[in-house]
């Protein structure tokens, strides 16, 4: 009786890393962005400003 050869075993490979996302160009990836406060009917802005969401990406930062 021959015996039969047993293929060598595979070799394992790393895991390849997860793909970066590339960031959003609105709020440069921080997800927040900066816009003036405007008052009144014209719409005059008064020097203030405040943050929200960036609607690109909704926050996340990945656009």
């Amino acid at each position: 009786m021959s015996t039969e050869k047993k293929p060598p075993p595979r070799r394992r490979r790393s895991p390849k890393p997860a793909p970066v996302p590339p960031s959003c160009g609105t709020c440069d990836g921080t997800g927040e962005t900066t816009t003036a406060v405007r008052v009144g009917r014209k719409h005059r802005e008064i020097g203030a400003t405040q943050t929200g969401l960036c609607l690109s990406c909704l926050g996340t930062g990945t656009g």
